[in-house]
């Protein structure tokens, strides 16, 4: 697969604006687990999906593909991600041709079939150090509009049948709507996305990493450690060092405004707009990285 590979889509796949929740379908939040049998839905792309029975599901942080895990014994991972534009055809014809996944590793579909509308195919590496006690299987779907699902799953030998079937399963249960171009973050919800979190910046300074980071608990307390990076770069010095005091955030869509209130009284309110683009969180220009807080009860 020249352009749009097994592997590569892991690592290089056009963003899957994947949503969740059956009845409202809003757009599913990096991080959060997903459960079995709740709805996953593409709006990019047109695609409804549910998790399959014995499996959960998540959007990685910085992460461009949706990730399937299994909850008993059976091990194994499922990788969903998509493209805009494809053709099974085309897409059966490059499988078969492989790719160089690196100098030494070619990697490719052993027998691709095209039956009712899915591709699908026993995958294989082929060069030095490879892991023979691993398998991989993939399939495809394409919307009438064009987009297409591609599914990879990678198991151990004694896994990998089983794991064919739900994705077999997963695939032929799957549906397809006319793909949409609504912003994926139109029905974005920041008091939930950003409960009990920490929001770290970084800046580098004479070749090493400041970082500064905000603990946001649920509860509406922060507390932080600031090095004149981050939400109060632009404030007075004061505004440095251990903090703490009440935050707050509103706002479903794209963009909101934080503010910060603290326990310091000399200390005056202040508030940030943020922004959401890409799966980056952008204030002034800046990126902040979120990840899950050990210090919020």
């Amino acid at each position: 697969m020249k352009n749009l590979t097994i592997i590569t889509f892991v690592m290089l796949a056009m963003f899957i604006s994947f949503e969740g929740n059956a009845q409202k379908r809003n757009r599913i939040q990096p991080g959060r687990i997903y459960a079995t049998g709740e709805t996953l839905y593409a709006p990019r792309f047109g695609f409804t999906a549910k998790v399959p029975a014995g499996w959960e599901g998540m959007l990685p942080r910085e992460s461009e593909v949706f990730l399937l895990m299994t909850t008993t014994s059976t091990y194994g991972e499922i990788y969903v991600f998509g493209r805009d534009q494809g053709d099974l055809n085309t897409m059966k014809g490059d499988w078969m041709k492989g790719i160089d996944l690196s100098e030494t590793i070619l990697l490719k579909a052993a027998n691709p079939t095209l039956t009712d509308g899915l591709l699908a195919s026993d995958v294989e590496a082929v060069g030095e150090g490879i892991n023979k006690g691993n398998k991989g299987f993939a399939a495809a779907r394409c919307n009438p509009s064009g987009p297409c699902i591609t599914v990879l799953a990678v198991a151990p030998t004694q896994f990998i049948e089983s794991i064919k079937g739900t994705v077999t399963e997963f695939m032929k249960s799957s549906s397809f709507d006319p793909p949409s171009r609504q912003s994926p973050y139109a029905e974005f919800d920041w008091k939930e996305f950003l409960s009990n979190t920490v929001v770290m910046t970084y800046a580098s300074e004479q070749g090493g990493t400041k970082e500064s980071q905000i603990h946001l608990c649920a509860d509406g307390t922060f507390s932080a450690n600031i090095k004149k990076t981050g939400f109060f770069k632009n404030q007075n010095p004061e505004y440095k060092g251990k903090l703490s005091g009440t935050w707050s955030v509103s706002g479903i869509g794209e963009e909101t405004t934080i503010q910060f209130s603290f326990d310091k009284n000399k200390l005056t309110r202040i508030e940030t707009r943020l922004t959401i683009k890409d799966e980056k969180i952008l204030s002034n220009g800046e990126r902040y990285f979120v990840g899950h807080s050990d210090k919020c009860k």
